[in-house]
């Protein structure tokens, strides 16, 4: 939402006039049972005073919502909001004693009110200035809450449409076909071969379905499925098929979102093995900073055969899908091509 949240709906326009209904009642209780004023001269500086802050605070929205507070440190946000609390209130001060010395400039005691009463009405000001910034955080966490479970009900509901459809949609069903194969073949010439395969995909299939019960998880084992998936495909492709992982030791415990990289490698597989001659190197760089998981897969192509055809792209639409609900606009995914080599970029935010 960018919009204010106090013009929202009726409701929450009633809610903040009535509010300050409530300030300005106990403002002119206030400063008529403290001072010698006269009952109207109160309900006009009372009437200024809360109409004043009412404009000011209204626009304090946009810099909360738009200054991303929750990617900044807690010293950077108290200081901007110091330095805003000091503009506004002296923006608001400045025009609340300005008009009040034009409303009542023959007033010996009004101005002597004026005089007296600066120092309060500041810490007023400023006390109203923190119940209205701390109103808006609170109002964007419990949207954000409320978008989140959201979006995890949406993917909850996702996964649990999606198993029925999982060797279709997870699994390149010509790498089983072909894997399925490669077994045949290896039966009679190399039996313990065979079964070594055979038990590498049974694991690979086993956790493919496993996945569809979780949301996330870590690298290292994402990463022990890919070359499950990798060794099974170096036995068809043999010397073309070249696979160098970079891989921190820091990330392996981080988590990510189950079978999110796989369409990454059988995306590699088809558009660069399969269609070439010569050897492809397929490079999976992983390494992090302080507030994201950057993942890079690399592989080279034939810029003249035919992988310059574009599949349908469903699978790197589907990581894009699934990267949005799970981190909204905080994690991107960014795809180019140039001088033979395909490239796919994640950004993944850190949730610990």
């Amino acid at each position: 939402m960018t919009g204010n949240p106090i013009f929202e709906n009726y409701r929450s326009r009633m809610i903040y006039a009535g509010i300050w209904m409530f300030i300005a009642v106990m403002q002119t209780v206030v400063v008529y049972m403290s001072t010698d004023l006269p009952f109207g001269g109160v309900l006009v500086d009372t009437a200024v005073f809360c109409l004043l802050l009412i404009c000011s605070l209204i626009p304090l929205w946009y810099p909360v919502r738009f200054n991303h507070w929750e990617r900044r440190t807690w010293r950077f946000n108290l200081a901007a909001h110091f330095s805003l609390a000091c503009v506004v209130i002296s923006f608001w001060l400045l025009v609340d004693y300005g008009l009040c010395y034009l409303i009542g400039p023959d007033n010996a005691g009004y101005l002597h009110y004026l005089k007296t009463s600066l120092w309060w009405k500041a810490l007023d000001g400023l006390f109203l200035y923190i119940v209205a910034i701390l109103a808006y955080y609170l109002y964007i966490y419990v949207e954000q809450l409320n978008e989140k479970a959201a979006n995890e009900i949406r993917l909850n509901r996702l996964v649990k449409d999606g198993e029925l459809n999982l060797l279709k949609s997870q699994i390149n069903p010509h790498f089983l076909f072909n894997s399925m194969n490669s077994v045949n073949s290896l039966i009679i010439r190399d039996p313990e071969q065979a079964q070594r395969m055979l038990a590498a995909l049974s694991d690979y299939l086993r956790y493919a379905v496993l996945s569809t019960n979780r949301v996330y998880s870590c690298v290292a084992d994402e990463m022990e499925n890919i070359a499950r998936y990798l060794s099974m495909e170096q036995l068809r492709f043999g010397d073309r098929l070249l696979y160098e992982p970079d891989i921190d030791p820091a990330c392996l415990h981080v988590e990510i979102p189950a079978m999110l990289l796989q369409p990454l490698f059988e995306n590699a597989m088809k558009h660069g093995v399969y269609e070439s001659l010569e050897t492809v190197r397929i490079m999976a760089k992983i390494a992090k900073d302080r507030q994201y998981l950057n993942i890079e897969l690399s592989n080279n192509f034939d810029e003249d055969g035919v992988s310059q055809k574009k599949g349908s792209g469903t699978g790197l639409k589907n990581i894009h899908e699934r990267l949005r609900i799970l981190y909204g606009t905080s994690a991107t995914m960014q795809e180019k091509a140039e001088h033979g080599v395909f490239t796919v970029m994640l950004k993944i935010p850190l949730t610990n």
